[in-house]
């Protein structure tokens, strides 16, 4: 069990913002047609393979045979080709938009076969290949773009991950179990039997529950970390992250839409 300071928002990769949400999207309930590895260089997931076109403005991607959703249907690449096309319609609100506003079309050829055209010629790999989930164009395709947000996928998704969703009590937590059919190509099923998220936002009810043993997993604040450095039963882990920093200006406000202003702050 691991702890959440705050609800997961939403299942839906299309329309979600929180940091953790869409970490259990990317690693625990879907599948990227890439991912990072630990050099944060791009390297095969569900796409096994990709080329680009000597222009490098048409990737093509060959996808893994065998993944389904976890109702049973098979995962292909006109589900990744209508993930794309609703996470850049204006429509839907991805957060995510922005970074496939260079896409100008996404394909599929075949079932395992996805072509996507850019308006200009990449340099690399997009981030989208690695960081946007693909969903299931049978489930959503009945949704109006507008409605992503509303619909029940949000807190009652099918995926098609390492993991399948049990239930999502609101304010409390969400559980998911192992999906036992996961193919061995994309990494075989999880050690893990289940993985329950708990909604704690009080940082001394999180110490509380590792200290008692209910939370296997929490963040915690760095004021908090001797205290739980200095308890035998838990291990303090620190590590890196990467992490951008920016000064958005209201540029509404009188001194601010001055140009000089900002150009003298930043």
């Amino acid at each position: 069990m691991i702890a959440s300071g705050a609800d997961l928002e939403s299942a839906n990769p299309l329309v979600t913002v929180h940091p953790l949400a869409r970490q259990v999207q990317r690693h625990v309930l879907f599948v990227t047609l890439a991912r990072y590895d630990s050099a944060l260089a791009p390297a095969p997931y569900l796409a096994r393979r990709w080329e680009w076109s000597g222009d490098r403005r048409t990737l093509t991607l060959h996808l893994a045979r065998g993944l389904r959703w976890h109702d049973g249907v098979p995962t292909t690449a006109r589900d990744a080709a209508f993930t794309f096309d609703a996470a850049r319609d204006p429509r839907t609100g991805s957060p995510r938009a922005g970074e496939l506003s260079s896409l100008a079309s996404a394909l599929a050829l075949d079932d395992t076969t996805l072509v996507l055209h850019f308006a200009a010629p990449q340099p690399a790999l997009p981030a989208f290949i690695c960081e946007l989930p693909i969903v299931p164009e049978h489930l959503l395709a009945r949704v109006p773009r507008d409605a992503m947000r509303r619909d029940a996928f949000a807190t009652a998704p099918v995926g098609n991950g390492p993991f399948r969703f049990v239930e999502r009590v609101a304010g409390q937590r969400w559980v998911f179990e192992r999906n036992d059919a996961f193919p061995a190509e994309l990494g075989g099923p999880p050690r893990l039997r289940r993985l329950v998220v708990a909604i704690v936002d009080e940082p001394a009810t999180k110490m509380a529950g590792l200290v008692s043993g209910d939370l296997d997993m929490a963040g915690i604040a760095p004021t908090m970390a001797s205290l739980a450095a200095s308890d035998p039963t838990l291990r303090v882990v620190e590590y890196p992250i990467s992490l951008s920093v920016g000064i958005v200006f209201n540029v509404h406000h009188p001194a601010l839409a001055d140009r000089r202003v900002r150009e003298a702050i930043s």
